[in-house]
């Protein structure tokens, strides 16, 4: 047990510097491709009532997605933490989603935790877009530390309605192994940009 905590911690701070290191274009291009790619998917199509992460300064830019999601009549829902206790709460508009107040970590949410708001709550959610630090191709996930998604989601299986998860991350974050316990839950699935993309993506914008 402390040995896996150990290396999850090593492994925080090597992939924390991975990410220092990549400039503003890379991260922006990478996100570019990620919007593109969860848009054509046909899991978000699908998808009625999801959750994104608002990001940052090291994770993928979100909020091209958020917006999609919220032109196309998306059911949002955006995470509100407070203590050791995650809610997913609606987000109506941009409009409002401009007017939260930003938390500590300088992401926005609103300012009361009213957890009567959670999706789980008014129906579940279908898809969750999930943050991490790293990711491997089977789903194995390093979070920050927190443990907050891995708990929103035994909270959800809990109440019957397991939605979807999706990554939503740099190529840099999907590495070959990563310890787990038995509390984590593994991820269904990885959108990042390939080499392939990026080529595909940097020759477009010549």
């Amino acid at each position: 047990m402390a040995s896996v905590k150990q290396a999850k911690s090593v492994l925080r701070q090597q992939i924390k510097q991975t990410l220092k290191s990549l400039s503003q274009h890379d991260k922006d291009m990478q996100s570019a491709i990620i919007h593109h790619k969860v848009l054509a998917s046909d899991v978000y199509k699908s998808s009625q009532r999801i959750s994104i992460f608002l990001p940052i300064n090291d994770e993928v830019n979100t909020l091209p997605i958020l917006k999609s999601m919220l032109e196309s009549g998306k059911q949002c829902f955006i995470p509100h933490c407070q203590g050791q206790d995650m809610i997913m709460v609606p987000l109506e508009s941009w409009e409002a989603f401009e007017k939260l107040p930003s938390n500590s970590w300088g992401i926005k949410q609103p300012t009361e935790f009213d957890a009567s708001q959670d999706a789980i709550n008014s129906g579940g959610l279908d898809l969750v877009f999930m943050p991490g630090l790293a990711f491997t191709q089977r789903g194995a996930r390093l979070g920050r530390g927190k443990g907050y998604y891995d708990k929103y989601l035994r909270k959800c299986a809990d109440a019957g309605r397991m939605p979807y998860t999706e990554a939503l991350i740099f190529r840099q974050q999907v590495i070959d192994d990563i310890p787990t316990q038995d509390h984590d839950i593994l991820i269904d699935s990885l959108i990042y940009p390939t080499q392939q993309d990026l080529e595909a993506f940097s020759h477009s914008s010549k």
